[in-house]
């Protein structure tokens, strides 16, 4: 992989970012005006849970990483196919490979600046500071990263092999899985079949994760364990799966048709 490639995917969006207000409001707007509505929720309701603030606000910062990477990955790629831009990269040097793994720093460095923005509107506001749980907190972030990654992938390999038309499930996925995600409640509260079906869930051992790490101070070693290996098992199948759909998109010759 030449990352001089990766860097020039990094930097085109840099500058398309810079340059087009829809594509810049996508860090700033959207994450902030979710966490105030959902801390000013919290705020209301915090006499008579005590810790509904802390939850509720945390759980908001880390589902805003998950979803802007995995929804970012897909839509960026989109953004290549409505702008009709993907047969110019696919006639560059680059690999698809390399245009992927572009694709993911884009989505992570947003994530990062998204992050701080909120970091810095949460603690003024809400009085949340990140920074007090330290590693655990890093060390969960980390896993949900990885399966934003795997998302990510999966929107772009099934955009490769159906074409636009399935598009909208690039940022429809991520809310499939909230419910299911235990982002703003502990997964004892679903029903016991879901219960079972969710542990193969790795996001949802994370939040399960952070709500221990902010209750307990303390870090949850076998929730991080558990989503890392499901991480890992993950990542393998949706890097099997894409070889698959790449190989049979240039057998059928649909790539540059999207």
């Amino acid at each position: 992989m030449n990352l001089s490639r990766v860097y020039a995917i990094v930097l085109r969006h840099y500058y398309l970012t810079i340059h087009q207000l829809e594509r810049a409001s996508d860090l700033f707007l959207f994450p902030i005006l979710g966490l105030v509505l959902w801390g000013i929720f919290a705020v209301a309701f915090k006499d008579q849970f005590s810790s509904f603030v802390l939850f509720l606000v945390g759980g908001m910062i880390l589902w805003v990483v998950f979803e802007r990477v995995g929804t970012g990955i897909g839509i960026d790629f989109m953004w290549d196919v409505w702008e009709r831009n993907l047969i110019n990269v696919m006639a560059s040097p680059i690999t698809l490979f390399e245009y992927i793994s572009g694709l993911v720093a884009v989505s992570v460095v947003k994530v990062v600046v998204s992050f701080f923005a909120m970091w810095v509107v949460a603690s003024l506001l809400f009085g949340f500071s990140i920074s007090s749980f330290g590693f655990s907190l890093a060390a969960f972030w980390i896993n949900l990263v990885i399966f934003a990654v795997v998302l990510g992938i999966f929107n772009v390999s099934i955009v490769m092999r159906f074409g636009n038309t399935v598009g909208p499930l690039t940022w429809i996925l991520p809310f499939m899985i909230q419910p299911f995600a235990a982002v703003f409640y502990p997964i004892s509260v679903l029903p016991p079949l879901v219960q079972k079906a969710v542990w193969f869930l790795p996001i949802s051992h994370v939040f399960e994760g952070m709500r221990y790490t902010f209750e307990h101070k303390s870090f949850n070693s076998s929730e991080f364990l558990i989503a890392f290996v499901l991480n890992v098992v993950y990542f393998v199948l949706v890097l099997i799966f894409f070889a698959y759909m790449l190989n049979l998109v240039k057998r059928k010759g649909t790539l540059v048709k999207l």
